[in-house]
């Protein structure tokens, strides 16, 4: 159905930080008519900076102190999209990510923190915090026992990171504290500055106070007074300096690189760009970088986002002067200050614990709601997409351009004009569904992936396609930007396989779909089909199971941006060299796995031949997260009709894979015994992961075609 009113305003989020997740949340709780958010973050889960120290300790989990962006965004109904910005161009409103299409906007708010301010490659930043992460734990890999580490930044994140350290590594590293200050966190009250200094004494952190540091080089970090340091690595806590995108967008920026906004949270000089948390400057109310700042600012920011996009003026917002602080000291203890009152020791511990799952709570239990029912637009040829608006989504995409085309899209036409290579059999088939993933320039290129798999199956060589387009109703500079898009995508797919792009039809819908009509070329003895399996012939599966699933889970808000990521990157991925590789192991048979779910597919080829199946669960490959979904009950809406080709076997976790159905799937095939190994490194070598499932049997009559079993280790070829 249409929705009720189009597309008028999208809101592009660029970051993920604290701000941006609550006004994720905000949107969730009461989503806006005409409003489309869109998330752009660099790592498919967020962390929050007040429980870093917690976890650096042990006291937390990765999943504890990280909010994953898949199911927020899908509950506030915004389309994520997972990379890392490189520019903005406030004159066109264009957000560039590389390797895809701009992304445009209407109003642009930026929360994607600082960065510590710092010699260039001289050090492990601890921000961005993921990228953190992942440095200490080659750290703590390579560094030899005993190596010295030295924090620079006495603030109240070099002090906590320091403290976490000694408490997370004292038998592995000797960590150094490097202060500019004559005292650990000089901004705070002298009881808490007392305080801090007796526990970074107890953890046995060495302090180095008065002076500044440069870049370390061949182990020695130089010091202001003439000294240096040996050290093995140097961690940067210092001051926050903006990204160096910002001031490179023509953004008023601070002299720190930050972007300077009013009162209400309005870039200075740009009525269209919001900015909050580390890397924004309040005009005027100067606030000290760091998350609660944020978090605080997420309310405001939200509402100021929703009151322009409806036409509305921005409110203003003056934070408070100063925010409480809360330092973890480790042993289960933590101090805390606020306008002068300091108070520390367990209790207060347990109060920060108590405050920051609390927050955690908020945005790791948000779920997809239900639609409600929308008034339908007209539909038909009513609905198709202006000429002007394909015309403009269509210029300078580089498709492939075949010599057989005579007609196509560079001189359009009612219809393309082809001349079919002599000697040639002709493979056609066709695809359309509507979108499963928020992102149209992804969507379209698992569309193309999974249209152009059926002469994979058949070992055809791509050779044209026609698409059908559908977006939603909006400005036509909006509709034109989403079939963009969803064409770029598409064309760069087709484009690989060698697949020409020779026309299409467009319309207006209340979401994107999109599908293809493909044709590929084969000489006549090298077509493959579903029969031909012969007994004693391994069965192998190129790409893992569980795309139905995650992509039901992820309509609930149950899958994990991980686990969703893994899955598209099966789904972008073509079957062409998985194709080749099989026929240059002469497989006797070939399908894909897509709708019917493996077993369904497989029942179709066992039937063709006249033969029965014994597979072997342990070895057929999943996706991650599929099983845990599936002992969560979660399924797609075709599992259940699926389900008849395993009928007696029950339904568990297990079967619930095999009768999931596929997007954009691998190919099943049989290939000799004699020839099953190789192949399988072939596969592998090539990128996929490929495995040897079960072997075909004869079958005797009124036996079932498939039957389960589970094998030794040594008894499946190949693994």
């Amino acid at each position: 159905m249409q929705p009720s009113r189009p597309i008028e305003t999208d809101i592009v989020l660029l970051g993920a930080g604290h701000a941006h997740v609550e006004v994720l949340r905000r949107f969730a709780l009461k989503p806006e008519p005409g409003v489309r958010l869109t998330l752009i973050a660099r790592e498919p889960e967020t962390p929050y900076s007040g429980m870093l120290p917690g976890l650096i300790r042990g006291e937390y989990s990765h999943a504890a102190i990280h909010i994953d962006l898949a199911p927020l965004a899908a509950a506030a109904r915004a389309r994520l999209i997972l990379g890392e910005a490189t520019a903005i161009d406030t004159a066109e409103r264009v957000v560039t990510v590389p390797g895809r299409p701009g992304i445009g906007y209407d109003l642009l708010s930026i929360d994607i923190g600082g960065v510590p301010a710092m010699p260039d490659d001289t050090g492990v930043p601890v921000k961005p915090i993921g990228r953190f992460l992942h440095r200490l734990d080659r750290l703590n890999e390579d560094l030899p026992h005993g190596a010295r580490i030295a924090i620079v930044g006495g603030g109240p994140a070099g002090a906590e990171l320091a403290l976490a350290l000694a408490h997370r590594f004292a038998e592995r590293f000797q960590p150094i504290l490097v202060c500019s200050s004559s005292d650990p966190i000089p901004a705070a009250p002298a009881r808490a500055r007392r305080i801090v200094r007796a526990a970074l004494a107890e953890a046995g952190v060495e302090l180095v106070c008065g002076v500044t540091a440069g870049g370390i080089d061949e182990g020695r970090l130089p010091l202001s007074d003439g000294s240096f340091l040996e050290v093995e690595a140097a961690l940067w806590a210092t001051g926050v300096v903006g990204p160096a995108l910002l001031a490179a967008s023509g953004l008023t920026c601070d002299d720190n690189g930050c972007i300077r906004v009013d009162a209400t949270l309005r870039a200075i000089g740009d009525d269209r760009v919001f900015a909050a948390g580390d890397c924004a400057t309040i005009q005027g109310a100067e606030r000290p970088k760091a998350g609660v700042w944020a978090v605080r600012a997420g309310a405001h920011l939200a509402d100021n986002l929703r009151r322009v996009a409806l036409g509305g003026s921005p409110h203003p917002w003056r934070p408070q002067r100063e925010a409480l602080v809360i330092l973890g000291l480790g042993g289960g203890r933590a101090v805390a200050w606020r306008n002068g009152l300091t108070v520390s020791g367990a209790l207060i511990q347990r109060w920060k614990d108590r405050i920051d799952r609390r927050w955690m709570a908020m945005y790791t239990t948000m779920r997809m709601p239900s639609d409600p029912a929308e008034p339908m637009r007209c539909g038909g040829c009513g609905a198709k997409v202006g000429a002007e608006v394909l015309a403009g989504a269509l210029a300078g995409l580089d498709g492939t351009r075949s010599p057989d085309l005579l007609i196509g899209l560079d001189a359009p036409d009612d219809a393309a004009v082809l001349r079919p290579p002599p000697g040639k059999l002709l493979v056609q088939s066709v695809d359309h569904f509507r979108a499963f993933i928020d992102d149209p320039y992804v969507f379209g290129q698992i569309a193309a992936a999974h249209a152009l798999s059926d002469l994979h199956a058949m070992g055809a060589r791509p050779w044209t396609a026609l698409a059908v387009a559908s977006v939603p109703y909006a400005s036509g500079a909006k509709m034109r930007a989403d079939l963009r898009a969803l064409l770029q995508g598409a064309t760069e797919v087709l484009s690989a396989d060698g697949c020409a792009l020779v026309g299409g039809h467009s319309s207006e819908a209340s979401e994107i779909a999109l599908g293809f009509a493909v044709t590929g070329l084969a000489e006549q003895q090298q077509v493959l089909r579903k029969g031909g399996l012969r007994a004693g012939q391994v069965l192998i599966l190129t790409k893992p199971l569980g795309t139905g699933i995650l992509l039901a889970g992820h309509m609930r808000g149950l899958t994990r941006a991980a686990w969703l990521m893994a899955a598209i990157a099966q789904m972008r991925m073509t079957n062409a060299a998985a194709a080749r590789i099989l026929m240059g192991h002469n497989a006797a048979a070939c399908t894909d796995v897509t709708g019917f779910g493996l077993a369904g597919h497989l029942t179709e080829m066992l039937t063709a031949s006249h033969v029965a199946a014994e597979l072997w669960p342990e070895a057929i490959p999943v996706l991650p997260g599929a099983r845990e979904l599936a002992e969560q009950g979660v399924e797609s809406s075709l599992a259940p009709d699926n389900a008849r080709a395993l009928a007696g076997m029950g339904r568990d976790a297990l079967t619930a894979v095999l009768i999931d159905p596929q997007t954009s799937g691998g190919l099943l095939a049989g290939v000799s015994a004699g020839r099953a190994d190789h192949c399988l490194i072939a596969l592998r070598e090539a990128g996929m992961t490929a495995a040897a499932i079960g072997v075909v049997e004869a079958r005797p009559d009124g036996a079932a075609a498939i039957r389960l079993r589970l094998v030794p280790e040594d008894a499946t070829p190949g693994r």
